[in-house]
Formats: structure tokens, C-alpha cells, sequence
């Protein structure tokens, strides 16, 4: 299986799963382009019949897709079909045709107590800072750390910082945070060790909805400030 001159490594985690690493799962290293097309990948995948009869979900990760099958399906077909689909996704840019999902942000303040200690770490003041941040056009990576955590690539490099070295006990859910190369939503009230810089209002998760993660693997994201405390 060529994947087009990306080589995964396809192993088995359990009798229905089939899992596709193209980076190791300890890389540190961010490829952008490349989540970019995984998450094109699984759309194609959930786009078309076979995932009814034969696969039951699709997940992405940071460099790898996990294919969950239906008892019954054969791997050797899905793969041909999942190498047919990444081929051609190598003509897909699947930025242009999305609309960004639009968050609005209260910064600083009890919204984000974090955010003067952050904008002094980058060497920015905190106007500077909430204009870089809210400026920059983000892409969710991936969803990890609990539901509806959605890790967005995109943050300007200046705004990298380093996670807390003391988490905090409690993260009011709905805050805005920076954690490394990520900017990121804590979608409920949890510990955590991000930079809180600012609050959104609006639900992350709702496991009672249809589609509980408001934010989904591929989706474009912006910051809107809707008041910010200088």
C-alpha cells in the first residue's frame, strides 16, 4: 500500500480497528499539511457508502487515523478504498471551501486571568497580544484531553508558551487558553495547565445534541473579541 509515497505503518489495535501512523505517536513535530489532509481523508471516508456497511468511525490524531470497522468487514477493502481516497486528496486544499467557525471572546479580567503574565512572557503588551491572538486563522488539529477539547493549530509563533509548571485546580469551562504551539477551549469545568487569556460563552459540548463537539477535526476557527479588560 503506496499511500502515496507516505508510508504509514498500519497495525491492528483490536479485531475491528486499523490504525495508520505517519508519524510516530512521541513526535513532537506539529505537520500541519499533513492533519490537514488526514482530516480531508476522513471526510472523503464518511462521504462515501462503504462507511455505512463497513466502518463504524473514524478518528483522527495528531499524524495517524484510526478506522473502526463493522463486524464482518474485510481491512483489505477499505484499505484499497482509504489508498484510492488519499491519492486524490493530494488536489483537495480543504481550507477554501469552509466556513470559519466564528468564537466570541471576553479577554482578561476574571475572563482571563493569565493573559498580562502571558503578554509579558511574549514581550507584547496585552492589546498587541489580544490582536495577535484573535487575528490569526486557526484550524482544530485534533480533539483530545477530554470531549470536545479542540486542539488549534495556527497560533502566531510569537504567542508560544510553555504550559504552566502548577496546573490549575479548576478551569471555568467556555476559557480560552495557549499551551505550547496551540491555542485551545476548555469545553468543561476541569483542571488544566494551559494559559487562561479569556472566556467564551458559547458550548463546546453537549452530549445531549446530535453532534456534541461544536467544533470538529479540519474546522477553521476564529477569535472575535467581544470585550476585552486592559
Amino acid at each position: 500500500m503506496s499511500m502515496n509515497r507516505l508510508q504509514p505503518a498500519i497495525s491492528f489495535v483490536s479485531e475491528h480497528g486499523i490504525l495508520l501512523e505517519f508519524t510516530s505517536a512521541d513526535s513532537h513535530d506539529v505537520d500541519h499539511a499533513l492533519q490537514q489532509r488526514l482530516h480531508v481523508l476522513a471526510r472523503l471516508l464518511a462521504q462515501h457508502a462503504i462507511v455505512g456497511p463497513l466502518i463504524c468511525d473514524l478518528i483522527t490524531a495528531p499524524g495517524s487515523l484510526l478506522i473502526l470497522l463493522h463486524d464482518g468487514a474485510t481491512a483489505r477493502r477499505v484499505l484499497r478504498h482509504t489508498e484510492t481516497l488519499w491519492n486524490n486528496t493530494t488536489h483537495n486544499n480543504p481550507r477554501q471551501e469552509q466556513t470559519a467557525v466564528k468564537i466570541p471572546v471576553r479577554y482578561g479580567g476574571s475572563a482571563g486571568p493569565d493573559l498580562a503574565a502571558a503578554a509579558q512572557y511574549c514581550g507584547l503588551s496585552i492589546p498587541e497580544f489580544i490582536s495577535c491572538h484573535s487575528s490569526a486563522d486557526y484550524v482544530v488539529h485534533n480533539i483530545g484531553f477530554m470531549p470536545g477539547f479542540a486542539y488549534l493549530s495556527g497560533l502566531p509563533e510569537q504567542l508560544h508558551l510553555p504550559r504552566k509548571t502548577t496546573p490549575a485546580v479548576r478551569v471555568p469551562a467556555g476559557s480560552v487558553a495557549i499551551g505550547g504551539s496551540f491555542s485551545g477551549i476548555y469545553p468543561t469545568t476541569s483542571p488544566g495547565g494551559w494559559h487562561i487569556i479569556g472566556h467564551t460563552s458559547l458550548t463546546l459540548f453537549n452530549v445531549q445534541a446530535d453532534t456534541p463537539c461544536l467544533l470538529q477535526p479540519g474546522d477553521r476557527v476564529q477569535f472575535v473579541i467581544e470585550e476585552s479588560v486592559i
